[in-house]
């Protein structure tokens, strides 16, 4: 699925074009289509799953999955690789901690996808009849099979009265559901943890908002490796994949809750202070070695979907910015 979000533009001085910087999925594809986006961009992948990033023509990989790094460096010697991914560019300025109540033990943000395993926390937190929770998530699709199956646990969680707050339960599409990242912070600010139940993904976004926010986070032991990165002592546990494990992690957060200190740890390690900065001399470097000039200090992005191009509206973005460059560097407008 292409997806694409605009770093710098480049700069152009007469015939002296210095290049750009554009985060890309579909790397090859895209380039097949537009094979001049190279001429004016430095191309920064991004995979946003587990496994390793294929594209020949990267100039600078975020490696989703560290248990790829020597594979990756190996097969990919002309690419730049850094050690972050998406979710490693989380705004520490927007998610961060609130002086608020906490309403609930725990909330979860996740589609509503069968990979994301939600009857493993139904079941986890069905054990827990005097704790409290939110849930909620987006659609993908927005078809019946998937209103269903989201529809399905909430019927199971008035069934069983599960004591969880299931706010946009009724939406038959996005519309409606929060994504202003204020908005959502508000909303991790009122939970004491974050709960994770997936098994395979890439690094998680809500995992980086609830630690930036000082939210511990609680992650299944048989998750992938992009999931488990930045779980240790400080930011939260592992539990085992079982309702009894989960219900159990859950107490024993509770019990120790004065140990975490999660947004210490993003701080010093992650977020957009630590990732940009390396994104930035990546770019600088590549600059150096083609004689051209640094003009990526002040280059942003956060991560976040909502910050990306998406699909068709990508294509068409693409189309208009190189219609536009190719005009400028000839001369033009």
């Amino acid at each position: 699925m292409l997806s694409l979000a605009l770093l710098k533009e480049p700069l152009i001085e007469g015939n002296k074009i210095t290049k750009g910087a554009i985060i890309l999925s579909d790397v090859d594809d895209t380039l097949s289509k537009f094979p001049n986006l190279k001429d004016y961009f430095y191309i920064i992948e991004r995979k946003g799953w587990e496994g390793i990033s294929l594209s020949k023509h990267a100039d600078i990989k975020l490696v989703e999955d560290l248990s790829f790094w020597d594979e990756t460096k190996k097969r990919f010697p002309n690419s730049v690789l850094l050690d972050v991914a998406g979710a490693d560019f989380v705004d520490t300025e927007n998610f961060k901690p609130l002086n608020i109540k906490k309403e609930y033990d725990g909330i979860q943000i996740s589609t509503w996808q069968n990979f994301k395993r939600p009857e493993l926390f139904f079941e986890g937190i069905k054990l827990l009849p005097k704790k409290k929770f939110l849930k909620f998530g987006h659609l993908i699709y927005g078809d019946e099979k998937e209103l269903s199956y989201r529809d399905k646990f909430i019927l199971f969680s008035k069934e069983n009265s599960i004591n969880v707050d299931l706010p946009y339960g009724d939406l038959k599409s996005n519309n409606g559901l929060p994504n202003d990242a204020k908005e959502i912070n508000l909303l991790i600010n009122k939970a004491k943890m974050g709960v994770l139940t997936s098994r395979v993904e890439g690094i998680n976004r809500f995992k980086l908002e609830c630690l930036s926010a000082n939210i511990p986070v609680l992650v299944p032991k048989d998750a992938n490796i992009p999931l488990k990165k930045h779980i240790n002592d400080k930011t939260g546990i592992f539990y085992d994949p079982t309702p009894e494990g989960l219900a159990e992690a859950i107490k024993e957060v509770e019990g120790n809750y004065d140990s975490f200190s999660p947004r210490e740890y993003v701080l010093q390690n992650t977020g957009t202070k630590v990732s940009l900065e390396k994104l930035k001399k990546a770019l600088e470097l590549l600059a150096k070695r083609d004689g051209w000039e640094n003009i990526y200090q002040d280059i942003y992005w956060d991560g976040r979907n909502q910050s990306l191009i998406w699909e068709n509206k990508a294509e068409t973005f693409i189309v208009e910015i190189l219609k536009k460059l190719n005009i400028e560097s000839r001369g033009g407008l």
